[in-house]
């Protein structure tokens, strides 16, 4: 495709806007066949991509988004009725659309849609014949005819009328035989449809009549036109890539504010320390600033829940009604696209999982209708978001003799779990409760790959759930990625950062009761055995058993419910640091996630713990 490449993206960015919408103002639709203004925006969303097409001459989308139109127009006019066929038809478009529009981000014409489909929709797009609705007036004529046509009435109309023939209706009768059709007034000639009545001049309603409020402004002079005030726009589309640049600038002044900071402290000159002071202040507001142009309603993510869960339920024949709470809560760009794939399995998991049949809960006298209910808000630094189901619940006991079942661990094990470590078996690699594989779930890789991503955002996951009331299920991450939260710690000469959202809490070495259970070291925490690794081991080439501790902390890391001691040699203190990658050298090193410099010119390495752990923990243990 050749065309010009600025109008080109004007209308891939606006496409995708308005489908982004349109399947989630469908399934509304679905709820609400008497939305006039739904129906209204649907269609201009069909007409708006269409005409776009049409100007860049992409004849294949100017077709299926056509077809689309007239149905809507049909459903505008009220010649056909909005149901779930109907609507499988149109979301299968929209499926084909999204289909084309990727050809097209990739400069290629798109293929022509399945001729079949636009048969179906030229079939749509005729109206149902049925009988047309009469007013009352017509409805009382007839009624008036059938009447007459009783003996009592044809007696009663040939009664002798006073003064006249008895064969004929006076002009008094047939007057107002047609004021009951027409209304009142003058039938002499055909009505005239005047504009919108103002308060003080009432409408013409008969040929030849002209009220005085009329005549009155043929006289009057023209009305002066109001000038047109024009609006500045309020809004510039700005490049991801340049605010990327931005968040990088800001944070290479991150780095040097905190060096000033640090240094701040042993300047002899008061009038320069006030200053670094107020750099500090100013280079704050600054990233913040910086990191809100960053920032998109979580509403991106959420809106194409309401599709997934009407195809799912529509599939599995199940009646949901889907909740969705906290759809302006705002995080990072870079965290609502990496929390799309995630949140699909939660809510397929849900569905599939989690709501009963229909006759099920009746039978356990719950609504025939379930509910899932998915939720946003901020807390502090961190986002928390909830999906939440009233469905059948969860089994410890169950899931123990799962993960037994399919050698995930072993009896002994299982039966140490608590309540809350059974939950969490779901999201071993290879877990499922379901017997069959079906398209929908029961490979066991769902929910392993939702902690593995959002331990890769540095946040974590709680479950909470009761057997025949439901499950909740809790995500905790920070607003961005670009500057994170750590705690700076020394093992051997080097120093290491381990992001804040995995660190639970901090306990001196000595101080913690250590023992050896089936040859795994463990830390007796408030009499909970957890293991327990030295970071040493697995960051230097020293073992610890080499290396002259004068103080150990034990580091307490919490990975979704799970939590591990590690063992570090120095405290330093919480740093807000800029990630900076690795080169192609080292990218990829299982363990790091890249570098920082600290507030003291030094260089520190960035944990990634959720990869370093699963690398070395079982290893080791």
């Amino acid at each position: 495709m050749e065309m010009d490449n600025e109008i080109l993206q004007d209308f891939l960015i606006e496409a995708a806007e308005i489908l982004d919408k349109l399947s989630e103002q469908l399934v509304d639709l679905e709820q609400r066949p008497g939305d006039k203004e739904l129906l209204n925006a649907v269609f201009r969303g069909f007409h708006t991509v269409k005409g776009g097409a049409g100007f860049l001459n992409i004849a294949p989308l100017v077709a299926v988004c056509h077809g689309a139109e007239d149905v809507f127009n049909v459903l505008r006019q009220g010649q056909r009725p909005v149901d779930a066929a109907l609507m499988d038809t149109v979301l299968r478009v929209v499926d084909v659309i999204n289909g084309m529009m990727v050809a097209v981000r990739g400069g290629l014409q798109p293929e022509a849609a399945d001729p079949s489909l636009l048969a179906h929709l030229a079939r749509l797009a005729a109206p149902q014949a049925k009988e047309a609705p009469k007013d009352s007036a017509e409805q009382q004529f007839e009624a008036l005819l059938a009447g007459m046509s009783e003996p009592s009435a044809v007696a009663e109309f040939d009664k002798p009328r006073a003064g006249g023939d008895p064969d004929q209706i006076s002009d008094e009768e047939f007057e107002a035989l047609l004021d009951q059709l027409h209304g009142k007034g003058v039938h002499g000639g055909p009505p005239v449809v005047t504009e919108k009545p103002s308060s003080t001049a009432p409408a013409v309603v008969a040929a030849g009549a002209e009220a005085p409020a009329a005549q009155e402004c043929k006289s009057a002079p023209p009305a002066k036109e109001a000038p047109v005030q024009t609006q500045a726009e309020s809004t510039v589309r700005v490049d991801t890539k340049r605010l990327d640049d931005i968040m990088n600038l800001v944070g290479e002044l991150v780095l040097v504010r905190n060096r000033l900071d640090t240094l701040k402290a042993s300047m002899a000159n008061e009038s320069a320390a006030q200053a670094v002071a107020n750099l500090v202040v100013v280079t704050s507001d600054l990233q913040a600033a910086v990191m809100k142009t960053r920032m998109q309603p979580i509403k991106k993510v959420f809106g194409r829940f309401p599709r997934v869960v009407r195809d799912l339920s529509r599939s599995l024949n199940k009646e949901i009604n889907l909740e969705l709470v906290g759809e302006e809560t705002e995080l990072d760009k870079n965290l609502v696209e990496a929390l799309a794939d995630p949140l699909v399995h939660l809510v397929r998991n849900a569905v599939d999982h989690g709501i009963e049949m229909p006759e099920d809960r009746q039978r356990s006298g719950k609504p025939k209708t379930g509910t899932v209910s998915l939720s946003a808000k901020q807390e502090g630094d961190h986002i928390l978001l909830m999906i939440k189901d009233d469905g059948a619940g969860m089994n410890a006991e169950k899931l123990r003799r799962k993960a037994v079942e399919k050698g995930l661990m072993d009896a002994d094990t299982a039966t140490r779990l608590d309540e809350r470590e059974c939950y969490n078996l779901i999201f071993l690699p290879g877990f499922s409760t379901k017997s069959q594989i079906s398209d929908i779930s029961g490979r066991g890789v769902g929910m392993d790959v939702v902690k593995t991503r959002i331990a890769q955002l540095n946040g974590n996951v709680e479950i909470d759930s009761r057997e025949g009331a439901g499950t909740e299920i809790r995500i905790k991450l920070p607003l961005t990625l670009a500057i994170v939260p750590t705690l700076m710690v020394t093992v051997g000469r080097q120093i290491f950062a381990i992001p804040l959202a995995n660190v639970s809490e901090i306990i001196q070495y000595e101080s913690v009761r250590k023992n050896v259970v089936e040859g795994q070291a463990v830390a007796i925490v408030r009499d909970r055995p957890l293991p327990l690794f030295h970071l040493r081991n697995w960051l230097l080439r020293q073992p610890a058993e080499q290396a002259q501790l004068q103080t150990s902390y034990i580091v307490i890391i919490k990975l979704g419910g799970a939590q591990i001691a590690c063992v570090v040699d120095q405290l330093i203190a919480q740093e807000e640091v800029v990630i900076k990658p690795f080169g192609a050298l080292l990218h990829g090193l299982p363990g790091l996630a890249g570098a920082t410099i600290t507030g003291d010119g030094r260089i520190a390495i960035i944990l990634d713990m959720p990869s370093l752990i699963s690398r070395y923990a079982g290893r080791l243990g």
